[in-house]
């Protein structure tokens, strides 16, 4: 009787192979997280201000802001520059509309060397290592919206 040695389970090879694709699936959970976090803090605070600051005009408003995202453990930085450019406050007569948008690119592999990350670059111009930095870049658009309940 001839009996074969026939390896039942994961071998070496493919327990690396699934270490390393979840390492990456990692890796792009811990960089992405962070952006919609912070949409979801600057959400909370909108809608926080239009309950709560309905009777207040909007350079009461604009001056309470900064003080609100810090309560929140927020930066000036961590939203960009856009959407403070964007920042819609309408206010009078007992209600209050806040809106804002901005776009946030996120890097899974690092931004791009050759070329200015947060400009225009020409992406047909990149060479090695660039052009998968920016075939990994993540383009989000964020719109963030609150009123007054029952205006």
């Amino acid at each position: 009787m001839i009996t074969t040695n026939k390896q039942r389970g994961f071998s070496m090879f493919k327990m690396a192979i699934l270490l390393i694709i979840l390492a990456g699936i990692l890796i792009g959970l811990f960089k992405v997280f962070p952006v919609y976090y912070i949409h979801y803090k600057v959400q909370h605070i909108f809608e926080a201000t239009s309950k709560e600051m309905a009777d207040d005009d909007e350079l009461k408003i604009r001056a309470r802001l900064p003080i609100l995202f810090q309560t929140q453990a927020m930066k000036r930085t961590d939203v960009p520059q856009e959407f403070y450019d964007n920042l819609r406050i309408n206010a009078g007569y007992g209600r209050v509309e806040l809106s804002s948008k901005y776009h946030v690119i996120v890097w899974l592999m690092g931004p791009v060397e050759s070329a200015d990350p947060n400009s225009d670059y020409d992406p047909v111009k990149l060479k090695g290592i660039d052009k998968m930095r920016h075939q990994a870049r993540m383009d989000v658009d964020f719109e963030v919206y609150a009123k007054t309940p029952g205006s």
